[in-house]
């Protein structure tokens, strides 16, 4: 039986996916979490995906077991120095959505299955690897404080860079 704590982290990856996705929603998002993870990290997104291009362009990614394996040793190299701080369980969700779209684009059909394969892989990723540290930093809420925060001030300031914002995280 899966605890409470990786139904949630699911729940968000999914609702992340399907707003990064662009797939119709019910609605607002359902917690202030959700919704300040959205923001968050699809502005992440937007502002680093043509960045990551070249790179991503040299990886086969035709099917979710090849996402499984890209996403993995990605987030490997990225936590191997051991540290970890909200902007990097922010670039946890963002790279998600980037192999998802990338997905999308080599036309790999993403059903329900599918969809539902990459939110396991994602959501394993961070019960197993981060769970822990999110507990001992604030949990999920403290994550949507951080980052409400600082969102709301780029709504509000155009000179907002996110060389600042990664200065501020990473």
């Amino acid at each position: 039986m899966e605890s409470s704590e990786y139904c949630y982290v699911y729940y968000l990856v999914q609702d992340y996916l399907k707003y990064v996705l662009q797939e119709p929603q019910l609605g607002p998002a359902p917690s202030r979490v959700a919704h300040v993870l959205r923001h968050a990290a699809s502005f992440l997104q937007k502002e680093n995906e043509e960045s990551l291009k070249p790179c991503l362009d040299t990886f086969d990614i035709t099917s979710v077991d090849a996402a499984r394996r890209i996403f993995t040793q990605v987030m490997d190299k990225e936590f191997a120095d051991g540290n970890t701080n909200w902007g990097r369980i922010l670039t946890i969700f963002m790279f998600g959505g980037i192999l998802s779209k990338k997905l999308q684009e080599h036309r790999v059909q993403l059903t329900g299955e599918n969809k539902k394969q990459i939110s396991y892989f994602i959501t394993e990723y961070i019960i197993n690897t981060k769970a822990e540290w999110i507990e001992a930093n604030g949990g999920w809420v403290s994550f949507s404080a951080v980052f409400y925060n600082h969102f709301s001030l780029l709504s509000r300031s155009e000179e907002f860079s996110l060389i600042n914002f990664f200065k501020m995280f990473f």
